[in-house]
Order: structure tokens, then sequence, then C-alpha cells
């Protein structure tokens, strides 16, 4: 299985996606607007409040780069 993220009012862009960012250190903020995630809302921070959904196993080896 694959982690998915999911940020607020992400189903309007797509969301929820894979969570793959480019490299262990990329911020969530630059994977969001890769993944097509508008500019507005990350200026309003919501880059910090992403769901992530996955296996216990999976979730419990994730890092997030803030």
């Amino acid at each position: 299985m694959t982690v998915l993220y999911d940020p607020p009012s992400g189903w309007r862009y797509g969301f929820p996606n894979a969570y793959e960012p480019s490299n262990p250190l990329e911020p969530n903020e630059h994977t969001l607007r890769r993944d097509g995630y508008p500019d507005e809302l990350l200026a309003q921070g919501m880059a910090k409040y992403c769901r992530f959904m996955g296996s216990d196993e999976e979730l419990s080896k994730l890092e997030v780069a803030a």
C-alpha cells in the first residue's frame, strides 16, 4: 500500500494523492505545490494540516519535513 496525503479542501485539487516527496528533506509545502495544491492555501499555512493515510507500519516510518 502507498501512503496517501490529503490537505484541507484537497478534494478540489485531486487529493488524496500518493505522498512521494522528491527527497527525504523536501518540505511538505513543496510536495503539495508540485502535486497541484494552490499557493493561496499554502500561504495560509494549510500544509501543516495534512492528513496521512496508510498502514500502521508505513505511517510509523513516515518522516515529514516541515
